[in-house]
C-alpha cells in the first residue's frame, strides 16, 4: 500500500472534489453518444488476429464466470467455457458464455480480438449473458479484470469502454485508477467538456469514454464530427502520454497477463455467489448504437 502524506491526501482529495462538482459540464462533445460517430471506423480500421476456439467439457467452469453467471440469472449448468487463443498471444484467453447469451463466441473473439494485444491483456475474464438490448459492466480490483456484456453488445466501443475500465485500474501499475488520478483530474479541469452524456456521470465513465475517442485517434490520427473541437483536448493528451505505446498501439505480443480464476464445478444457487473483493463499475447502459458484425 502507497502511504502518502497527509496534506497531499487533504489535496487531493480537493481536487477530486472540485471534479465532481464540474460534473455534468453543459458542453457535450458527441450528444448521441460514441457509436454513431466511431463504431463504423471501428470495424474499417481494425481486425482481429486469427483464433483458436476450444470449447471445455462441460461441468467445469472459472471461479469468476461461475460468480458472474450466477448473478446475471444464468441457470445452473448453462455455462459454456471456451480457450481463445491468438496468433499474437500463446497464453488463451478463457471466456465463458450462458448457452442463451445474445453474442455467440465467434462475435466475442472478434469484438475484443479487434483491440490491440496489449489493451486486451488488462482483462482476465470475458463473460456474455442474455440481456434486452445492451447493458456491460467491468469487475476491476486487485486480482480481478472481467468485462460482462449483457445483450447484443455487437458494436466495438462498448467493448473498448469496458476493457478502459481495466486499462484505467491496471494501467498504471500502482493500484490506483488513473481516472482519479491528479493528471487526469487536471486534465478533465482544464477541459470545457466531456465526450457524451455517460461521461458526464462519473470520472471513471469519462475516462472509459475517452480511450474509445483516444483509440480511434491512434487509427486514424483525427478526431472526427466534434461539437466542440478541442473542448476535451487535455484529456485526450494525458491519456495518450500514459497510454498510447503502451497500451493502444497495434503490434507486439502479450504481456502481464492476468492469471485466470481456479477452475470450479460449473454448480451454483442464486444467492450463493463469492464476488470476492472486486469492484463492479455499471452496468452501463448503451443507447443509439450502430449495429456491427453479426457472424
Amino acid at each position: 500500500m502507497l502511504n502518502l502524506p497527509n496534506t497531499l491526501v487533504l489535496a487531493l482529495l480537493a481536487a477530486a472534489g472540485s471534479v465532481y462538482a464540474q460534473l455534468p459540464r453543459p458542453l457535450i462533445n458527441y450528444p448521441l453518444g460514441l457509436s454513431p460517430v466511431f463504431d463504423e471506423g471501428f470495424f474499417a480500421g481494425t481486425a482481429a488476429p486469427s483464433a483458436t476456439i476450444v470449447q471445455w467439457a462441460p461441468g467445469k467452469a472459472p471461479q469468476a464466470c461461475v460468480n458472474e453467471l450466477a448473478w446475471n440469472n444464468c441457470l445452473s449448468g448453462r455455462a459454456v467455457v471456451y480457450n481463445v487463443t491468438y496468433a499474437d498471444c500463446p497464453t488463451p484467453w478463457i471466456m465463458c458464455r450462458c448457452d442463451n447469451a445474445d453474442l455467440s463466441i465467434y462475435q466475442m473473439t472478434n469484438f475484443f480480438g479487434r483491440m490491440p494485444v496489449h489493451l486486451r491483456s488488462t482483462v482476465r475474464h470475458v463473460i456474455a449473458t442474455h440481456g434486452e438490448g445492451c447493458s456491460a459492466y467491468a469487475i476491476t480490483g486487485p486480482d480481478d479484470g472481467d468485462i460482462v456484456m449483457q445483450g447484443n453488445c455487437n458494436t466495438q466501443s462498448i467493448w473498448l469502454h469496458e476493457t478502459g475500465h481495466q486499462l484505467d485500474a491496471r494501467g498504471l501499475g500502482t493500484g490506483v485508477g488513473f481516472s482519479t488520478s491528479p493528471t487526469f483530474i487536471n486534465a478533465l479541469w482544464n477541459d470545457t467538456c466531456v465526450a457524451d452524456d455517460y461521461g458526464n456521470t462519473a470520472l471513471w465513465e469519462e475516462f472509459a469514454q475517452m480511450t474509445v475517442v483516444s483509440q480511434s485517434h491512434v487509427i486514424y490520427g483525427y478526431i472526427q464530427q466534434q461539437q466542440y473541437p478541442g473542448c476535451f483536448d487535455s484529456q485526450l493528451n494525458a491519456l495518450e502520454t500514459a497510454f498510447k505505446t503502451s497500451h493502444l498501439t497495434y503490434g507486439g505480443t502479450c504481456h502481464t497477463r492476468i492469471p485466470a480464476t481456479p477452475t470450479v464445478n460449473a454448480v451454483w444457487k442464486r444467492g450463493r455467489i463469492d464476488r470476492r473483493g472486486g469492484k463492479r463499475i455499471g452496468p452501463c447502459k448503451f443507447d443509439h448504437l450502430v449495429a456491427g458484425h453479426k457472424h
